[in-house]
């Protein structure tokens, strides 16, 4: 552990003994707290990396004791409706992994607490991984020795241990992150025949239609998050909007709800753009999350709702994050809390 994150851990404890998160609590009204989780589960795979489950437990149980936990789509209304009272919690999770389902769902459903499952459906139609989880298992399971890119102007870089592996993926996750449909495309089609020589990577499991029906029934409301994870501000307009419109259009489709909240794939600054957020409203959603960092209040763009990330593991400290104490940047945010626009004036139903 650190010597910052010692000092950090060591002063949320003593601010957690002293009440301040709690009187803080008290003091914070007039706004919401919206949870993004993607992976939950106890495999400590450095390449997918998740939040233990026992972790996630205990965040859950302390959201339950400290605050009022309610679907996101009625934190949506209560923003709308100005805010009144204590701050509300949503918790959501990004798209859709075999853990949601395992993990996730069962401990949600046991305890009573709704969340919002922002699905990504190329995986849950096809039976495909995200390219992203792709290319993850590509250099976690890879036997190569060395690899270039020519499609990303990648050169030669060594593989020989499971840390030139991290870097790589890493250096290139980066890349594609930027980079449009086709390069994404020509990209991994590229470094699959170079890192999956003989077919011998492992993919990983994906949600079936069955799966997300169930967790539909049992108190999970399913937003869209694209169809194949692509950064819509990477698309033209009209590739954008058949990403968004397919993920829409298969949801309703195989559950028979409507869909109303979606999330942006990676959910930064720049990975939207305002004729995405204009797509989204021209196709009836109500609302969409960021990965921005910070509290959603009345007043706010409900299509840039920000959001807080959850990968702390030490309660006092996530403690402390919840009640604005200190503030916890998620790792791959390269952008700050940007003012908030005029509140969207649409039903949040």
């Amino acid at each position: 552990m650190s010597a910052i994150l010692t000092l950090k851990r060591g002063a949320a404890w003593s601010l957690e003994k002293a009440g301040i998160p709690r009187l803080m609590r008290r003091l914070q009204h007039g706004r919401g707290a919206i949870l993004m989780y993607h992976r939950v589960n106890d495999a400590n795979d450095p390449f997918f990396p998740a939040l233990p489950s026992k972790v996630f437990e205990q965040q859950v149980d302390f959201l339950r004791r400290a605050y009022r936990v309610e679907p996101l789509d009625d934190v949506i209304r209560w923003l709308r409706s100005g805010a009144p009272g204590p701050a509300r919690v949503a918790l959501t999770v990004d798209d859709g992994y075999q853990d949601t389902f395992d993990v996730v769902f069962p401990l949600l459903r046991q305890k009573g607490v709704p969340a919002t499952l922002f699905l990504s459906t190329a995986p849950v139609e096809t039976g495909a991984p995200l390219w992203l989880d792709h290319l993850r298992a590509l250099f976690k399971g890879t036997t190569a020795k060395a690899f270039a890119c020519r499609t990303l102007g990648f050169a030669e870089s060594p593989l020989e241990t499971a840390s030139d592996r991290l870097r790589a993926l890493k250096r290139v996750r980066t890349l594609l992150k930027q980079a449009g449909r086709r390069t994404v495309d020509d990209a991994m089609g590229e470094l699959a025949s170079q890192l999956d020589a003989g077919g011998s990577i492992t993919l990983p499991t994906c949600l079936t239609w069955a799966q997300v029906g169930e967790m539909a029934r049992g108190g999970i409301r399913i937003g869209a998050h694209t169809h194949r994870h692509y950064m819509l501000s990477r698309l033209d307009r009209d590739e954008a909007r058949a990403e968004i419109a397919q993920s829409v259009r298969l949801i309703e489709e195989k559950l028979g709800t409507a869909v109303r909240t979606f999330a942006y794939p990676n959910g930064e600054a720049s990975d939207y753009t305002p004729v995405t957020k204009a797509l989204l409203a021209e196709m009836g959603l109500l609302a969409a999350c960021s990965t921005r960092y910070g509290f959603a209040r009345p007043g706010g763009d409900p299509f840039d709702l920000p959001r807080l990330e959850t990968s702390e593991r030490w309660l006092p400290l996530f403690a402390c994050h919840m009640a604005g104490i200190t503030r916890k940047q998620p790792p791959s945010s390269r952008s700050g809390v940007l003012p908030p626009g005029p509140f969207h004036a649409a039903e949040a139903t």
